[in-house]
């Protein structure tokens, strides 16, 4: 752990040393009102983070600027990917601006907004919000490698499982009623779904490679308090993918349930078969996409159809690559509270459920 995090994790949040702390960051990145800053004028606020972050808001009783405190769980490789790409959108209007990054952690502007949950999401006109505004992600150019790395991901994940002893995978109990799936799939077994997956995507998808969020779950939309405005937080995964993978992460997602339960989490198996706002959603994109770039084109149904299918057409691989993830997570015991294989299992058969949907694209797609 390091030093920066020590501080915030294992001191209480009045104590002096978390609250000479604040001040110094203050006044080394902010300068201003912070160089007359008391310590009783200060409160530090720790806000609900994710598992790669602590957050802190850091206010005072002065005209001192409020700041965010992000602290990073993660490594150094992982904190400088994260960085550069939240300097990135922050230069660009995108992002909360960056007030400084420093080893372990950063400060950034510290946004009133409201965080969205599993309900919000799935409102048809917060929907729509949402995909308006991911086109102006998806075009950003970043400098980082533009090969897609889904697969790469699900592969790394899968290997780590066999090296931490992780055998043939039973999925014969699970969660969901689809049927579809194997009782039992092998390491080799997975790796050649995977290989299957990549090349139909590269085969008829590899124009569509951007700069992708990779995990664009509720929690990391913000729903601006002043102008109701969309924002994404929390790039830390960001990589570049295909379009229609990211999208389908995000449509996907809103069919999970989260819940206090051994399983912790419940598929809504009628959202994962007919997203309700898939159509909304892609409409926002394409007219969004359009206006961005002064098009005002005659096949704007077909645009919309078109980008629905290549959303459809990855639904399954996200599932495929959280169960690579999960398969991993519960050999490394991550969280005994919740039962990851349980996880892993339900989203294995979500895969092979609607992995003949996407079959059924890809051939379509090459008769073109």
């Amino acid at each position: 752990m390091k030093a920066l995090e020590k501080i915030f994790t294992e001191n209480s949040l009045i104590s002096d040393i978390v609250i000479n702390t604040v001040i110094e960051l203050g006044h080394d990145y902010l300068r201003g009102e912070w160089k007359n800053v008391k310590k009783f004028e200060v409160k530090v606020t720790k806000i609900l983070g994710g598992q790669s972050n602590h957050m802190f808001h850091v206010t005072t009783s002065t005209s001192a600027t409020q700041f965010l405190l992000r602290i990073h769980r993660h490594g150094q490789n992982q904190f400088f990917t994260d960085a550069v790409n939240f300097a990135i959108f922050s230069e660009r209007g995108l992002g909360p601006k960056l007030f400084g990054f420093f080893e372990g952690g950063r400060m950034e502007e510290f946004i009133p907004s409201k965080t969205l949950n599993a309900d919000d999401v799935l409102k048809p006109e917060i929907s729509y919000s949402i995909g308006s505004v991911f086109p102006k992600y998806h075009s950003i150019d970043v400098p980082v490698s533009k090969n897609p790395k889904c697969f790469q991901i699900m592969r790394e994940s899968l290997r780590e499982y066999s090296q931490l002893g992780g055998g043939v995978y039973t999925i014969s109990s699970t969660n969901v009623t689809y049927s579809e799936h194997p009782i039992e799939v092998s390491y080799e077994d997975l790796n050649r779904e995977i290989d299957l997956m990549e090349r139909w995507s590269i085969e008829i998808f590899e124009e569509t490679v951007v700069f992708c969020h990779n995990d664009l779950t509720c929690s990391n939309i913000l729903q601006l308090n002043s102008s109701k405005e969309i924002m994404f937080i929390d790039w830390e995964y960001a990589t570049y993918n295909y379009r229609g993978y990211d999208i389908a992460m995000h449509l996907s997602e809103t069919a999970i349930v989260r819940m206090i339960s051994p399983a912790g989490i419940k598929i809504n198996e009628e959202f994962t078969d007919n997203p309700p706002n898939l159509r909304t959603f892609c409409e926002a994109y394409v007219d969004s996409a359009n206006r961005m770039k002064n098009r005002n084109p005659s096949n704007r149904d077909l645009e919309i159809d078109n980008l629905m299918r290549e959303c459809e057409f990855f639904w399954p691989t996200t599932h495929l690559f959280w169960a690579c993830l999960l398969m991993k997570l519960g050999q490394l015991e991550c969280n005994k509270e919740i039962n990851l294989d349980s996880q892993a299992r339900d989203r294995l058969a979500v895969y092979f459920h609607l992995k003949p949907r996407t079959e059924k694209i890809y051939g379509q797609n090459m008769k073109k």
